[in-house]
């Protein structure tokens, strides 16, 4: 077996587990950990899902259904940020940018890039928005005056490590969005392509469960 495909069930096999906490605890989980639980759930319905339909389509055609998978994820996502950033203007902005995210999401699905082709023009931009809500964040711990008053460590705040996971992930497939098309018209995907964006998700799963256990702790 291709070392992608190991990576991608070792992965889809932590998400399930971390699943098992979180749903052990989701009462007392905050806002933000409930988006994140939200994530998790989507990512395992993203993993089963696509590989599901790519070995029941005659053509093995899943692309159609990563492009929606990735908006809905963008959904999720843009409800974390838009929980954790303060910036009343950029709350606002995270609020109305899924209305042009989704004219791109329809416009490349149906008529740039198709169903059958990655979706790489919307998964890209995708991509670049979540980063640049992620660096908002992590600029706005450092300067937060109230935790520098209250002496509060970010590295004890669930929601830094919620974030950390997402900005790791999100480096490793923003350049797997951008350069996907590219790659797959010269032949195969080289398998360390592949294997970069899993090798990402499963370290964006071990931050998410150190972000867990800090909530679980400061509860």
């Amino acid at each position: 077996m291709e070392l992608f495909r190991i990576l991608f069930f070792v992965m889809l096999g932590i998400e399930i587990l971390l699943l098992i906490p979180f749903t052990w605890k989701y009462k007392t989980l905050d806002k933000t950990s409930k988006t994140i639980y939200y994530y998790l759930i989507s990512s395992i319905v993203f993993a089963i899902g696509s590989t599901v339909i790519a070995k029941l389509s005659k053509d093995s055609n899943n692309m159609w259904f990563f492009a929606i998978m990735y908006f809905i994820q963008f959904l999720i996502l843009s409800l974390f940020y838009s929980a954790v950033i303060k910036n009343v203007k950029i709350r606002k902005a995270i609020n109305i940018l899924p209305i042009p995210v989704l004219i791109v999401f329809i416009l490349d699905l149906l008529k740039l890039e198709g169903i059958q082709n990655y979706n790489s023009l919307f998964t890209t931009l995708r991509s670049f928005i979540l980063l640049v809500y992620a660096i908002i964040f992590f600029l706005q711990l450092l300067n937060d005056s109230e935790l520098i008053e209250n002496a509060i460590f970010i590295n004890s705040l669930a929601d830094f490590w919620y974030n950390s996971g997402l900005f790791l992930y999100l480096c490793s497939s923003f350049l797997f969005s951008l350069t996907y098309n590219y790659l797959a018209s010269r032949g195969p995907l080289p398998e360390a392509t592949l294997s970069i964006s899993f090798i990402g998700g499963i370290l964006q799963l071990i931050l998410f469960y150190i972000g867990f256990l800090k909530l679980v702790k400061r509860r």
